[in-house]
């Protein structure tokens, strides 16, 4: 249990409302520390954030330091890059005037406010906690298929802020094996999977009546084979095959989705969905498309796997056997695994029309860790112990 009045702060920029999964979680985080310390979150927010929080009846005894947020994912990188030195900025001075005793900071933004807070614990002699919920600048290095001076100055920046932190939260063995690599030393490194989202206003149980057909919801971005999908769904589609296919989330590749829905009947695409929509969706599908690079496993994971899951789908993981990726799905039972080419994939489509439905089982266990709840308690957990 926290000290009484012991300062802690919360430092990321996926908070709720806008990020349902783990937004929520850092709320709940929020909200729970509140009855034994003084928690402190600095993030940014859309407009109407202390009128929904009022609304909602949340965030009580919680103090919160925000930035109105300036961007999106369509801003062009110059602005994006601004608007991430400007947050580090303020999460730097509002930490030295706040003098948290503890800080938890998220990759979101990654590196430069990490660093950040590390300044602020090495200067005042307080602890941190770092959560890589992916790992930066490799990632980055990944979509831009660059690495220079630049990107090893940033890993060496990040190595330091990683092997400074009390302990460090990631995703799977994989990216953890990465990080002991990368840092050459044996650290505090706790495991903890991404939250889904929770409709509070949708039943819990998975076996309801769903249509047969695959959806995806998510970003269609460069690292998740939007390409590759939609060369095989094409295929699948023109040997016959009448499964629908539905899409919903933004990205490079929307306009892609787009003539492909507008040259096929059964294949849809919804756009950007609130996520309380986005959820009613994975509701009525059987199947949850999970197309990912291989490469992309050692650092990240797709975070749409949750919240496939605990709505009922069956997930489709389209990567190597050898993944992190794959082994979450085979080893827990969570759907199929097919090999990033277009045969294999075309191949599942055709098995899965011929396969009669199903119930999909899921363990109680594996849902109740994937609650945004389960994740504020575990992060309270690891914050506390310090």
């Amino acid at each position: 249990m926290s000290a009484k009045n012991e300062k802690i702060a919360i430092v990321s920029r996926s908070f709720w409302p806008e990020s349902p999964a783990i937004g929520e979680a850092l709320l709940l985080l929020a909200e729970s520390l509140s009855k034994d310390a003084k928690p402190i979150v600095m993030t940014q927010v859309n407009k109407g954030f202390t009128k929904k929080l009022k609304s909602f009846g949340r965030g009580k005894n919680v103090k919160f330091l925000t930035l109105p947020a300036l961007t999106d994912s369509s801003s062009p990188m110059v602005l994006r890059i601004s608007e991430l030195l400007l947050f580090t900025g303020f999460t730097f001075t509002s930490l030295v005037y706040h003098r948290p005793d503890k800080v938890y900071v998220a990759t979101n933004p990654p590196v430069f406010t990490p660093l950040a807070v590390r300044w602020y614990c090495q200067l005042f002699d307080k602890k941190y906690v770092y959560h890589l919920q992916d790992i930066h600048p490799e990632i980055t290095s990944i979509v831009t298929g660059k690495k220079n001076f630049l990107t090893r100055l940033l890993e060496c920046i990040d190595t330091k802020t990683i092997t400074k932190a009390s302990t460090v939260i990631t995703l799977t063995e994989q990216m953890q094996s990465y990080i002991t690599k990368r840092t050459g030393k044996q650290l505090n490194i706790r495991l903890l999977s991404n939250p889904a989202v929770q409709d509070s206003n949708q039943t819990d149980n998975t076996s309801l009546e769903r249509i047969k057909g695959f959806v995806y919801c998510g970003n269609a971005g460069r690292l998740q084979r939007i390409p590759l999908l939609l060369n095989s769904i094409k295929r699948y589609i023109q040997e016959g095959g009448k499964l629908p296919f539905v899409f919903a989330g933004g990205g490079v590749y929307s306009d892609a989705i787009q003539e492909l829905a507008a040259q096929y009947q059964n294949v849809s695409y919804l756009g950007v969905l609130p996520a309380h929509e986005a959820s009613n969706l994975l509701h009525q599908y059987s199947f949850g498309l999970m197309p990912i690079e291989d490469e992309v496993t050692e650092y990240a994971f797709p975070s749409k796997s949750s919240s496939y899951i605990f709505s009922g789908c069956q997930v489709i993981a389209v990567c190597g056997k050898d993944t992190s990726v794959a082994e979450w799905v085979l080893t827990n039972n969570l759907g199929y695994v097919a090999e990033p080419n277009i045969e294999s994939l075309v191949s599942l489509f055709h098995e899965i029309k011929k396969n009669s439905q199903s119930g999909f089982n899921i363990a109680d266990e594996l849902l109740k860790e994937l609650t945004p709840q389960s994740h504020a308690d575990s992060l309270k957990s690891i914050i506390v112990k310090g």
